[in-house]
């Protein structure tokens, strides 16, 4: 088993891997794609989807406030509704670890290719061995132990916000009330949830900073102090984006790249230029975040018998680094085999609504405090009893019924990541009763 994870993370480490993991390329590419749906109206869909996400968030924060272990919803899962239930949760989140990873350095090849234009990044081989090569180096930087990981993630979350921050300040002198005006051309209903639905993209990734509550100093405060100001800090950005970029630019409805746009129009090329570099910067950033995060999902798995044990062994730095390296030479065969990045994100997008709806519903049944030996006095509490995680779990239902029906494609990935799980735990229960048999 090696050494157990160190407890090296500050708050402020797991408040900036939280920013880190939420803040990606959508804020940059989705104004323009709420505006064609809703209008200056799609600032109401972001407050919304910010509502549901911090529901969902306070849900985290009461049951992950319980625990000190590794592992987030899969732990959560498992301590509370039992072995089978914690395993399928766990193997979704796993499914989404791989993929996200690979379908995140997709992106960042992408983006590098349009914004330095370079050909030979966006197809063949130099693109394969870029990809790889960045995925090794962030590697070659985790197994350094777990505080050199977060000092990366603490780089980039600085550097992603500033751009941001400079956009906001600098637009909103420039902003023409005029824009905001029809405010729904198309109504408030017509669209409503297939925005929201689109706007909640942009706040996922917050369950991330859960994770590594085994290497938080203070777990139990940490988790909801972090939870909370992670999607405050991402609300003022979104709305002041999004407010900007309403108000500066006038063909902001369908349009593939918004806020670079907008910069252009009241900061010129340098500004522009600026915008294009933090869509870069923001995306290594969320790289960066994905592989800190991901091998310490995978250890949770394997500790509790639901991977090869290997995988939980830890190095003399406080690393999972088995689980580590075997995470960058799946995620990137991944990343070579499927070089599109809204098939890899589709298995991602139902998995997360297993790790929402898990959790909330623990919330809910306010199991963990009976059952789980490591509840303490002290953890945190919602307030107004189970309202809130029934008001997360009603929108969570409501949302992908919605979504279902308007699109069955991401749920049709998502089944079919979940039967793949069906064998493996099969073959875990039969080695368990023959290992049990044999004694």
């Amino acid at each position: 088993m090696g050494q157990e994870l160190k407890r090296t993370l500050s708050l402020t480490d797991v408040v900036a891997l939280g920013l880190n993991g939420v803040i990606g390329t959508g804020i940059f590419l989705l104004p323009g794609k709420a505006a064609g749906l809703m209008g200056p109206a799609s600032i109401i869909t972001l407050l919304f989807a910010a509502l549901l996400s911090l529901l969902i968030a306070l849900c985290f924060a009461e049951v992950g406030s319980k625990f000190r272990g590794t592992g987030g919803a899969y732990l959560y899962a498992l301590r509370t509704f039992g072995d089978t239930t914690g395993f399928f949760v766990g193997w979704m989140v796993l499914m989404v670890t791989l993929t996200s990873w690979a379908a995140l350095v997709n992106g960042l090849a992408d983006a590098v290719a349009a914004t330095a234009n370079i050909p030979a990044l966006e197809s063949g081989l130099w693109r394969n061995v870029a990809m790889v090569t960045f995925m090794g180096a962030l590697t070659g930087i985790n197994l350094l132990g777990a505080k050199m990981g977060a000092r990366v993630s603490n780089f980039f979350t600085l550097a992603k916000l500033l751009p941001l921050a400079l956009f906001i300040g600098v637009g909103l002198a420039y902003i023409d009330t005029s824009h905001f005006t029809p405010f729904a051309p198309k109504g408030y209903e017509a669209n409503f949830f297939e925005a929201t639905l689109l706007i909640l993209y942009a706040y996922v990734g917050f369950e991330a900073l859960v994770v590594p509550a085994g290497e938080m100093a203070n777990p139990r405060r940490a988790v909801p102090l972090a939870l909370i100001s992670v999607l405050v800090v991402c609300v003022i950005v979104y709305v002041g984006v999004l407010v900007v970029a309403t108000g500066t630019l006038p063909g902001l409805a369908g349009h593939p790249a918004p806020v670079e746009a907008a910069s252009k129009l009241f900061m010129g090329d340098v500004g522009a230029g600026i915008v294009a570099v933090g869509i870069i910067i923001s995306m290594i950033g969320v790289n960066s975040a994905q592989v800190f995060i991901g091998p310490r999902r995978v250890f949770a798995l394997s500790e509790n018998g639901h991977m090869p044990r290997a995988l939980s062994r830890v190095s003399p730095k406080g690393v999972p680094h088995v689980a580590l390296i075997v995470m960058f030479l799946i995620s990137a065969t991944i990343a070579v085999a499927i070089s599109d990045f809204a098939t890899l994100a589709l298995v991602s997008v139902v998995a997360r609504f297993a790790q929402y709806i898990s959790t909330c519903l623990a919330a809910f049944l306010i199991k963990v405090r009976r059952r789980d030996p490591e509840a303490a006095d002290d953890a945190f509490r919602l307030p107004l009893g189970p309202l809130i995680p029934a008001a997360a779990l009603g929108l969570c239902a409501l949302l992908l019924y919605k979504s279902a029906l308007s699109n069955l494609e991401p749920f049709q990935y998502g089944g079919l990541a979940l039967l793949a799980g069906v064998p493996v735990y099969t073959a875990i229960v039969v080695l368990r009763y023959m290992r049990a048999a044999e004694k």
